[in-house]
């Protein structure tokens, strides 16, 4: 495409022009490339580019800054107890409600980790999140404690887990998972998407005064997310294979 944008102004434009705007409409181009592209050397591409006060790597640099913001949410969790809704609304998004649900469960693998009977009812409290107009995650908190919920709370931007009580200062995230997963009904309603279709589950493990009290998920389209560990090389990783 470039090419043939620069062959169709060549007949129009200097060599110094046809230079500047190919530069400038894909700095990612070498010097080598633009200069066969425009039919001259390299060294004059330098030349020209230096004159005109024009550096590659700085238009490089702008280019991939205004692509993050064009590709939208890019924040960074710095502490593990900050929530997430917070991060996104203090780096400027508009953060909205997509439906709560609160209901009884019997989740065997939600219970092996609570450490309850596999047939005890559990308690689960979904809360979707709007990020820029566009449903973006899903949290979901599963309990086996008998909690009085209030539903104008959960509408609240902290966290559930912090919400509903299961956070105190000697709380600590036992352990985290990721686990590329189907969407269930409820789910793909909140995030828009087919019933099946594969998600990334993020989880906590909640402990408090050395109990485990709750289990606490964030939910995301699997293709829409990337997830980056930072500043912490020295960690433990265990591999399960999901049946």
């Amino acid at each position: 495409m470039i090419v043939a944008v620069t062959n169709h102004l060549s007949a129009e434009l200097t060599k110094k022009e046809q230079i500047l705007h190919t530069a400038q409409s894909d700095p990612f181009l070498k010097v080598e490339e633009i200069a066969k592209m425009v039919e001259t050397t390299p060294r004059y591409v330098r030349t020209i580019l230096s004159e005109a006060g024009i550096s590659l790597t700085d238009l490089r640099r702008s280019y991939a800054r205004k692509m993050e913001k064009r590709l939208g949410i890019n924040v960074t969790v710095p502490k593990h107890r900050e929530g997430l809704t917070d991060v996104l609304i203090q780096a400027g998004n508009r953060v909205n409600g997509a439906g709560i649900a609160v209901y009884k469960v019997v989740d065997a693998e939600a219970a092996k980790l609570l450490g309850v009977s596999p047939k005890e009812p559990l308690l689960k409290i979904v809360r979707g999140r709007v990020v820029n107009g566009k449903p973006f995650y899903v949290t979901e908190v599963i309990t086996h404690l008998n909690l009085v919920v209030n539903e104008a709370a959960l509408q609240g931007e902290a966290p559930l887990r912090i919400i509903l009580g299961l956070e105190k200062e000697s709380t600590v995230f036992r352990e985290r998972s990721f686990q590329v997963t189907k969407a269930d009904p409820m789910v793909a309603a909140i995030l828009g998407i087919e019933p099946g279709s594969p998600v990334i589950r993020a989880g906590n493990v909640i402990e408090t005064d050395g109990v485990v009290v709750g289990l606490e998920y964030n939910i995301f389209e699997a293709f829409r997310v990337k997830f980056v560990f930072r500043d912490d090389a020295d960690y433990k990783l265990q591999l399960i294979e999901v049946e």
